[in-house]
This record gives C-alpha cells, structure tokens and sequence, in this order.
C-alpha cells in the first residue's frame, strides 16, 4: 500500500489545502492532519447537508480534532483506506455527514467486500489444508493459492493454544490480523489455466479405489488417535 505520504498525488492533482487552524496533539504525525483535512474537503461536496452538521467553522474545526485522533487510534493511515471510506460515504442514502467510527467502518472493508472468502470461510479452509498435508492425503488436490500464503504467515502453535476464552480470543484476533495483512498488502492470486489447475478432492477421491480409500481413512484415523493421546499426555502432565 502506498504510505500517506503519497496523498499528494491521490487527492485533488496532489494539492493540499489547510482546512482550519485544528491544533494536533504532540504525538500525532503532522500528516494524519492534511489527510483528514482533505476527507473533509471531501465530504464537503459529497454530502448536502454537510454544513447542517457543521455550521460553523469552529464546529468544523472541533470535529477534525476527534477525527485526527480518531483516524491515528485506528491506523487510518494509507490512502488506499481513505479511498474505501469515501467510497462508504458515496454508497450512502443519507445526506448528512457520517459519524467518525462509521467512517473508520468503511475504510476497513471486509474481505467479502474484497472479493475474498470471509475469515472464517478462510480459517476453515486453512485448517482443511493442514490437516490434508498431516493425514497424508493426496497432494494433487487444488488449493487455492491464497490459501497456502495464508497459512506460511500463521502462528499454528498460537491458533492451537486455545485452553481458555482468552486464548481463543487471541487466536482469532491474530488469525483475522494476519488474513487482512495478506489482503491489504495488495497480494494478487496467480491466474492458473485449465491445464494448470490440479482436481478438487472431491474429483480425487472419485478416481481412486476402495482399498485406496480405505487406506486413507486408516491413516486419518491413526493420527486423529496420535493426537488425543498427546493431548491426554499433556493434560496428565498439567494436573500432575
């Protein structure tokens, strides 16, 4: 993603325009300043009844600080997210302006909104993969690509280490971190020709034989059976 530094080049030929004497606070970068002087700019022709909700200039100025700070909490800072909040802000029926946090909402689309699977259709499809390479089933079976990235940038130890609530959250918060640093990276899947593209699991296991099959399950079966009884054994070491 490009860093704010290049709104120059993205809003209005790469102008920046003052919009108010809004004091920053000292830790807040001078340029989280200009982008949200610039949204504002913005929504200013974007939404008609924008000086309803600002009738002054005081009260324009007022808001920008809360969205400075607003927008430097929660990481807005490339254009590319500003362009996605905008973006929310054209896509809606209302006239007035929007709130600070529906705003933020809109810059961070989810990956549905991206064209992608949603984080848990992504999770689920992570650990169908792992358990496929584990199990020893066939290799030639089609991934999707984005898939394997994914799971080379996981933490499976951290994702397997959910004994408690608070495990699980932090799991799920590092799956999910992780999912969006691969998407907002601007990562793009390798277009595969027919030819190219190996069968789905399903086609696989359509072509193979019943001993085959059979040998497949018993294989599932005996590392399923190896982990409870790691998990056995860890537990026995816990409470003893």
């Amino acid at each position: 993603m490009k860093d704010v530094k290049s709104l120059v080049q993205n809003f209005q030929q790469g102008q920046i325009q003052p919009q108010g004497q809004h004091q920053l606070q000292n830790n807040i970068p001078p340029v989280v300043k200009q982008l949200v002087d610039q949204v504002f700019k913005q929504l200013k022709v974007i939404c008609p009844a924008y000086e309803h909700s600002l009738p002054t200039e005081q009260a324009v100025n007022d808001c920008k600080k809360e969205w400075v700070k607003a927008f430097y909490e929660n990481n807005i800072n490339q254009v590319e997210l500003v362009k996605a909040g905008l973006a929310g802000v054209r896509r809606s029926d209302s006239d007035f302006l929007p709130s600070c946090g529906k705003f933020i909402s809109w810059c961070k689309p989810s990956p549905e909104d991206m064209g992608w699977p949603s984080v848990q259709d992504a999770l689920k499809q992570c650990i169908k993969h792992r358990a496929n390479q584990k199990m020893f089933r066939p290799q030639n079976i089609y991934i999707r690509p984005m898939i394997i990235e994914l799971c080379k940038t996981v933490d499976w130890w951290q994702m397997n280490n959910d004994s408690n609530a608070q495990q699980r959250k932090l799991a799920d918060k590092h799956f999910t971190d992780k999912y969006m640093e691969l998407l907002n990276s601007g990562y793009q899947e390798p277009i595969e020709s027919e030819v190219e593209r190996l069968p789905t699991e399903e086609k696989v296991k359509e072509g193979m034989s019943e001993q085959q099959k059979l040998d497949q399950q018993k294989r599932s079966q005996a590392y399923i059976d190896q982990i409870k009884a790691n998990l056995k054994k860890s537990r026995g070491k816990q409470n003893g």
